[in-house]
């Protein structure tokens, strides 16, 4: 009997191992069986509940979604020093010559009171009016303060988008970084175009 006992005691581990895994065999099948089994109570009492209308925004521009589409999109970080600029988008020959098309001017680098720092930009968006978020402050026509991004960025970055019929035209401005030994401000820039074909 005690050898017995012993090789029960020597067995033990694999025993559980093999009640455990039964056990587990026995509650993934009934889970399985149980998934396609319909209450009783599925059809009975059911209440009429209304039919929620769709909900129509009136407030915001919607873009109706076509089959093919195609999305622009264009995203550059670029270094300025105050009186350069650069052109995001390149003007497209002509023989009168024209106003740039998407064009950023670091006009300078300001120290704020308390420490922080932001930068006064021109944007020449081909002489479209560009908005621009409560933390940023519009000085003139398309000329910006406009402080380092932080977490919120809608709040602290000058953007436009217009609706060209089957097409959403988006772009967005916001700071990056300024490095204050060299003047130079890092600016974050994303134009994006989605049109349907």
């Amino acid at each position: 009997m005690s050898a017995l006992t012993a090789s029960l005691i020597n067995d033990l581990p694999r025993l559980a191992g093999l009640a455990i895994a039964l056990l587990g065999t026995i509650v993934v099948i009934a889970a399985y069986l149980r998934r396609d089994r319909r209450s009783a109570y599925a059809g009975m009492h059911r209440e009429r509940v209304p039919v929620p209308k769709p909900a129509a925004h009136r407030d915001v521009p919607t873009v109706r979604l076509a089959d093919s589409q195609r999305v622009d999109r264009l995203r550059k970080l670029v270094r300025l020093a105050p009186g350069e600029h650069i052109d995001v988008l390149e003007n497209v020959p002509a023989p009168v010559p024209t106003p740039p098309r998407f064009r950023i001017t670091l006009k300078r680098v300001l120290r704020m009171e308390d420490g922080s720092v932001a930068v006064q930009i021109a944007v020449d968006f081909g002489g479209t009016a560009v908005s621009c978020g409560p933390l940023v402050e519009e000085t003139a026509f398309n000329e910006f303060v406009l402080p380092r991004a932080a977490r919120d960025e809608p709040r602290n970055c000058v953007f436009h988008y217009q609706e060209h019929g089957d097409s959403l035209d988006f772009m967005r401005i916001k700071l990056r970084s300024v490095d204050m030994d060299a003047d130079i401000a890092e600016i974050d820039v994303m134009k994006t175009e989605l049109a349907s074909h």
